[in-house]
């Protein structure tokens, strides 16, 4: 079984203009970002629903921005028992990790009342901001102290978009040939060596080993949009960087 589900729903937005999200399902299999889905293009409008059964459980996903793109985040839960009767601190902590490795942790700064249509559901805004993004993948966390039921949303534009899953090399429909973006590299963590080696010549492109074990390997500084420069760790892919 697939590990994403997709629907179709709509969510309102504060300003009543109706906005559609498209749902991802954060599953028990994305225990982090890097084992979560990756949103192939951070602008387009996503509804990503999170449950957890009880505490100190963490999910996670990624999406893909590009310098000067907005990235977009808001924080919501239904507005009904047992969430909206939490107390602050008992609810999941989202915390986003920039491609420079910045980390912030997001704060709850209202708690703002809306009604979607669409599923004759009413939300609780609890936090939402926007701000200019810089190339690359953006990592969120998501970690419960308890049990909740949360939903995550991202980007802005109300178009259909790509999701691509972790560990799993896009298919040839889903490739930018002969360009590997950021979110096709991203693909590739958790892969095996081979596997992610594999993959990249399926993308017709080429690779380079920056690290193995600890050990850090000689690059040259020209770029190229069809290369990917691994990290590996015991033999699985742990980071990777296009150029």
């Amino acid at each position: 079984m697939r590990s994403l589900i997709f629907l179709l729903i709509t969510l309102l937005t504060p300003l009543t203009a109706a906005n559609a999200h498209q749902p991802v399902v954060i599953t028990s299999s994305n225990t982090s970002p890097k084992a979560g889905p990756i949103l192939v293009d951070g602008t387009i409008s996503f509804a990503l629903r999170v449950s957890f059964t009880k505490a100190n459980q963490e999910r996670g996903f990624r999406a893909s921005l590009k310098e000067g793109d907005l990235l977009n985040f808001e924080y919501l839960i239904i507005d009904k028992a047992p969430e909206n009767k939490l107390a602050v601190s008992k609810l999941p902590v989202v915390s986003i990790t920039s491609p420079d490795g910045k980390k912030r942790v997001v704060k709850f700064t209202e708690r703002s009342k809306f009604y979607e249509p669409y599923g004759r559901t009413n939300y609780l805004f609890l936090s939402r901001f926007s701000e200019t993004a810089i190339e690359g993948i953006y990592e969120f966390s998501i970690k419960s102290k308890g049990k909740a039921d949360i939903t995550v949303s991202t980007g802005s534009k109300e178009t259909f978009g790509l999701v691509y899953e972790p560990s799993t090399c896009p298919t040839i429909e889903q490739m930018s040939l002969p360009v590997i973006t950021n979110a096709q590299a991203a693909t590739l963590v958790g892969m095996k060596k081979d596997d992610a080696i594999s993959c990249i010549s399926l993308m017709q492109g080429v690779h380079r080993i920056a690290q193995e074990d600890g050990q850090d390997f000689a690059l040259t500084r020209d770029y190229r949009v069809d290369r990917v420069d691994l990290t590996i760790k015991k033999g699985i892919v742990t980071k990777t960087t296009v150029g």
